[in-house]
């Protein structure tokens, strides 16, 4: 579009070489933004714009496992991340929220209502990640009404996949590491964790990206934008995306549900009319095309470690 770029990332969970980036003229820095950020100040001061995505985030096991972990790191972040952005004299200030900031009791059944951005209160998200956004969220909404000099917009991203994501068999996102899982197989088994009758709402990424845009420039015109949710209102069994992610490899997969493991999530939905209504924006991709270009993603990455 135009604009200089500088990204902050360790890329801990993507594919993108940061001399890919540094072809295309983003300038690239990585320090841990945990302890490091003010290293940040002078290359940052007055920038347009701020879009804080960083966030400590792995599969449903890292959560479980680690939950102060992922706690701790994710509230450090974000404190951190705004103290620069302060420093900075940044003017609109976009931050990556979640749908796991709502509460555990909207999400108990497999075709729950969909969630509206209301609905975030009384709190009581289910995992220690959806506090940290949700308490920033929180923040962030008070910085606004009290200081006149930053912009700030909040985005509930809802199952945003895409190519490039990290497939770790422990710590990935469901849709590369079945994807792993059907490119690799027999070799390793085509398991999912629980029944398989737990529903998700998955956006592609070019779609989320579309709505950031569209969120940063309201911010031209609003103090606070936001919070949306940021997603595809299409409901869809996690066996469902098992058995389409296998139709795409075009193996004959056996697959197999580990229903020793505990569903602490069994639906999740969110109504993303509001951003429709106000900035025009809804979620196109749909999920088998989007399921395609991350099997295909997977599969190339897969054959060139090898």
């Amino acid at each position: 579009m135009g604009c200089d770029v500088t990204v902050v990332d360790n890329f801990e969970r993507n594919s993108i070489s940061p001399k890919k980036l540094k072809d295309l003229g983003v300038k690239i820095w990585n320090p841990d933004l945990r302890y490091s950020s003010h290293i940040l100040k002078r290359e940052c001061k007055d920038m347009d714009v701020f879009i804080h995505l960083a966030s400590k985030v792995g599969g449903i096991g890292l959560y479980t496992s680690k939950p102060l972990d992922v706690f701790e790191a994710n509230c450090n972040i974000d404190n951190k991340v705004f103290e620069l952005a302060q420093v900075s004299n940044i003017k609109n200030f976009f931050y990556a929220s979640s749908s796991h900031i709502y509460p555990k009791d909207l999400q108990t059944d497999v075709a729950p209502p969909a969630i509206r951005e209301e609905q975030a209160f009384p709190a009581d998200p289910e995992l220690s990640y959806g506090w940290a956004k949700l308490m920033f969220e929180k923040k962030l909404e008070f910085y606004a009404k009290q200081n006149p000099d930053m912009n700030i917009a909040i985005a509930r991203y809802i199952g945003i996949y895409g190519e490039g994501q990290k497939y770790d068999l422990d710590t990935g996102s469901v849709i590369p590491v079945f994807s792993n899982r059907a490119f690799s197989y027999p070799e390793i088994p085509f398991s999912v964790w629980g029944t398989g009758q737990e529903t998700r709402a998955y956006c592609y990424i070019d779609d989320a990206v579309d709505a950031t845009i569209k969120m940063v420039e309201a911010m031209e015109d609003k103090k606070l934008v936001g919070p949306y949710n940021v997603g595809k209102q299409e409901l869809t069994r996690i066996q469902t995306i098992a058995e389409t992610v296998v139709d795409i490899s075009g193996k004959d997969i056996e697959i197999e549900y580990d229903e020793t493991k505990d569903t602490l999530i069994w639906g999740q939905w969110c109504d993303c009319s509001k951003i429709k209504r106000e900035l025009g924006w809804e979620a196109k991709t749909s999920l088998r095309d989007g399921l395609e270009k991350v099997y295909a993603d997977v599969s190339k990455r897969l054959k060139e470690a090898k």
